[in-house]
């Protein structure tokens, strides 16, 4: 009976269950399963927003938090409130690059949110943080598009330090005199809604490191949204 070589490879792939992007520092985030108890969504949350009420938001693992916090699950922009929110990446060796090939099909009038990772700010590196904001901003005005930026978000205390959090502020001042009188541009106060007296994360909003929880998104909310609502109606 001649002799047969038999060779069966089978490969056998499971459905992942959630799906890692970059942190802001070296941190997987994933986007986790809904909880038990579901978020419980406004009729307003429920409308079905036109692709002018369409917000680019421009991030890394926070922003990618808050938009898992919306319901987003990785592909198609979430519906939210009575618009649409589309993530895009920011790649944090090259920022203001990767904010333009994020933005670069949309049409002039678009509206893009632009934020910077709390690892973004070290306490020495305040000019590279306003030559990026500057290149980030003549992107957006060469393209016409109506830009909201985020200011600094606050890290816990145990990982930040009084020289990070006096360039926030310096930074955050920069950014206010950067929109001052500019028509385009407007101003998410991160801080100011995350960061305690002391200029860190407070401690309701922490999880294991310096990113924000769901109870800190929910607290964003209560101002994103309003804010969203003048920048579509073109009012400061």
């Amino acid at each position: 009976m001649p002799r047969k070589a038999l060779l069966i490879v089978l490969v056998a792939v499971l459905a992942v269950t959630g799906l890692a992007l970059s942190g802001c520092g070296n941190r997987a985030v994933t986007v986790k399963e809904p909880a038990a108890a579901p978020i419980e969504r406004s009729s307003a949350s429920q409308a079905s927003p036109s692709q002018s009420q369409t917000i680019t938001m421009n991030g890394r693992s926070v922003m990618q938090g808050w938009m898992s916090h919306w319901g987003y699950e990785g592909e198609k922009p979430v519906s939210r409130n009575g618009y649409l929110l589309d993530y895009k990446e920011l790649n944090g060796g090259s920022i203001p690059s990767s904010f333009a090939d994020n933005v670069g099909g949309l049409a002039p009038g678009s509206v893009a949110f632009f934020k910077f990772c709390f690892v973004d700010f070290n306490g020495s590196n305040l000019a590279q943080r306003k030559s990026e904001l500057q290149q980030v901003l003549d992107t957006a005005h060469q393209k016409g598009l109506k830009l909201v930026v985020g200011n600094a978000l606050p890290v816990r205390k145990q990982d930040g330090s009084p020289e990070i959090v006096a360039e926030e502020k310096q930074f955050n001042n920069f950014l206010a005199s950067k929109a001052a009188g500019d028509p385009a541009v407007w101003v998410y106060d991160f801080n100011g809604v995350l960061a305690g007296p002391d200029g860190y994360l407070k401690p309701e909003y922490q999880t294991e490191d310096s990113h924000p929880n769901d109870a800190a998104y929910a607290a964003l909310d209560q101002s994103f949204f309003p804010l969203l609502s003048g920048v579509f109606a073109g009012t400061h």
